[in-house]
């Protein structure tokens, strides 16, 4: 499989995806790892597995229909829902996560794909790196991270600067820019799980970007302006947290979203784009939804 990504809104022609065959629900509060999930699971209002089940097999046949090739993980005995932490890709290369211990046996749910794969970076446990931290625009990539003293204690910090290094000297070619995101372990509106919670671009050279979520002035500048501040459709902290910005681009006129978000959709359709409408409700009680559920292993190559 010659896989190759170089962003995230170019032509989708093969994309991994999650499932919730195994899906069990926690014993106690120990077993989450994110406030979403917390404040649902404390709420009596976790998910339940069928109707996890019947929201990705709603996104698959959505992806189906563009023509797009769907690979399934293979089925692992625990919760599968979320491949995008699992691994990225940029350019021809399948960076492995180095995902929190607790979560290490999701990935074995990636053994087929990559015997299928030439080129894989497998990073150190040291390096602490999810799919979800990962944005790729052409010549640069946007990793967000927390750099916080607290790291070791905050369960929502998912990538570190060891992790960033690494990609920093694997990738010669390519802007690395990190971008350093507020967390809370209790608090959802205070807490960006991944950059994809807080940013994300569409179309050609627009994004959906939460200002409030970035912990440095400095490299949210950098974002408005590298799209231009015309470009940006800005969210709150509040529809942040109810996951505005995870919505997943199949071409750069084509995304997919929550049918709840009707001022974002509002705006992709001013924008002149395509918007398909799935109901993620359920799915969106994790603190996740399509990008967290989608790992794109190959998109047309973006033309100059």
């Amino acid at each position: 499989m010659n896989i190759l990504v170089t962003s995230e809104t170019s032509q989708l022609k093969e994309v991994l995806i999650g499932n919730s065959y195994n899906f069990k629900s926690p014993i106690n509060f120990r077993d989450l790892y994110d406030p979403t999930s917390l404040m649902n699971h404390l709420k009596g209002k976790y998910p339940i597995k069928f109707r996890l089940q019947n929201q990705l097999s709603k996104l698959k046949k959505t992806l189906i229909k563009y023509g797009i090739k769907v690979h399934d993980l293979d089925i692992v005995e625990t919760n599968q829902i979320f491949s995008r932490d699992l691994g990225f890709v940029i350019d021809d290369q399948f960076f492995l996560s180095s995902i929190i211990p607790d979560r290490e046996l999701e990935l074995k749910g990636l053994k087929s794909i990559l015997k299928k794969i030439n080129k894989i970076v497998r990073l150190p446990k040291s390096a602490h790196i999810e799919g979800g931290d990962v944005v790729v625009d052409r010549e640069y990539v946007f990793i967000g991270y927390y750099g916080k003293n607290d790291y070791k204690n905050q369960v929502t910090a998912r990538t570190n600067k060891k992790a960033i290094k690494i990609l920093r000297d694997k990738l010669i070619n390519k802007e690395i820019f990190p971008i350093e995101l507020i967390k809370s372990s209790v608090r959802p509106s205070l807490n960006a799980l991944h950059l994809d919670c807080c940013f994300q671009p569409v179309s050609k050279n627009k994004a959906v970007i939460c200002k409030e979520a970035f912990a440095n002035k400095i490299e949210l500048n950098f974002l408005i302006s590298y799209f231009g501040e015309k470009n940006i459709f800005e969210i709150t902290l509040s529809e942040m947290s109810r996951l505005y910005c995870n919505f997943f681009s199949i071409n750069e006129n084509t995304v997919v979203t929550d049918k709840r978000f009707i001022r974002l959709i509002r705006w992709f359709k001013e924008i002149g784009m395509n918007v398909e409408k799935v109901d993620f409700s359920e799915i969106s009680k994790l603190g996740g939804l399509f990008r967290c559920c989608t790992l794109p292993l190959i998109r047309e190559k973006n033309k100059k």
